[in-house]
This record gives structure tokens, C-alpha cells and sequence, in this order.
């Protein structure tokens, strides 16, 4: 076998385990759940917005914002060690740690006591994070759009009657 062959593999092996080690903590999940009595099918639209606005926020803040940037660095610098390779594909892939946040945000509302005040912390900052990107499209879009207004001017032939 040639090594590339093993760490391949190696990381199939932990890709995997870690693919049972999510399973098994999703079941432990709904066994807590339903024996404190919590019926996840209740949750109102209201509270499926809010779960979803906080997961988006944790999972950009754990895969892309500088606030996590060390922590990724860390985790990537020892990814030869097959056990942080697995973390690293988790946090560098939004899709992967979506799923991982979407569990923890779901723990935090419903079983820890005051997890809530972050859930909505999370929700409120990724509802910001929301109205930013939408500032900040419009205001490009018109910059964009004065920047050639200005350039037409610039080079028209066009002189204003006098």
C-alpha cells in the first residue's frame, strides 16, 4: 500500500467516526429531549427562525471570521495527526460545521439553563451580519453605478448646449 494510499484511508477511518460519533449524540439528543419532555415537532416557526439564525452566525464565526482565525491555525497546523483533520474538514467547510453548530445551538436552547441568551445573542449578531451584506450590496451597487456615470461624463463627446 502506498501512503498516500494509508493517510487516505486513515482519513476514510476517522471521516467515519466521526460520522458515528455525530449519530450517536444526535440519538443521545433525542433521547434528553424526550425525556424532559421536549417534542422537537412543537417548535413554533418563530423559534425554527431563531435556532436557524443563530446556527448560521456560529458556523460563519467558527469557518470564516477572524475571531476564530487562530483556533483554525492551530487545528490546521496539526492536521497530520488524523484526529484534527477531521476538526479541520469540519471547520473549514460551512456545510460540515453547519450540521455540528445546528446540534450545539439546539443543546443550548433546550437543555442548558440560560443557553438561550446565547442563542439570541447568535441570532441577533447573524440577523446584523444579514442587514451588512445588504448595506453594503446596495451601497457598492451605487458606487459602481456613479463610478460610470462619472466615466461616461469623462469621455462623452456630449458637450451641454449653451
Amino acid at each position: 500500500m502506498h501512503d498516500n494510499d494509508t493517510i487516505s484511508s486513515h482519513h476514510k477511518f476517522w471521516n467515519f467516526l466521526a460520522t458515528i460519533i455525530y449519530i450517536v449524540c444526535w440519538i443521545l439528543l433525542g433521547y434528553t429531549l424526550q425525556r424532559k419532555g421536549i417534542k422537537i415537532e412543537q417548535v413554533r416557526i418563530w423559534e425554527l427562525f431563531l435556532l436557524a439564525l443563530a446556527t448560521y452566525r456560529l458556523t460563519r464565526i467558527l469557518v470564516f471570521d477572524k475571531i476564530f482565525k487562530l483556533f483554525r491555525d492551530f487545528i490546521r497546523s496539526k492536521s497530520k495527526l488524523y484526529a484534527f483533520y477531521v476538526v479541520r474538514e469540519i471547520i473549514t467547510c460551512p456545510w460540515c460545521a453547519g450540521v455540528w453548530t445546528a446540534m450545539l445551538i439546539v443543546i443550548l436552547y433546550f437543555l442548558v439553563p440560560f443557553g438561550n441568551v446565547l442563542i439570541y445573542l447568535l441570532a441577533i449578531s447573524g440577523l446584523g451580519s444579514f442587514f451588512v451584506i445588504i448595506v453594503n450590496y446596495f451601497g457598492l451597487s451605487t458606487e459602481e453605478k456613479q463610478h460610470k456615470v462619472r466615466n461616461l461624463r469623462e469621455y462623452s463627446d456630449y458637450s451641454k448646449p449653451e
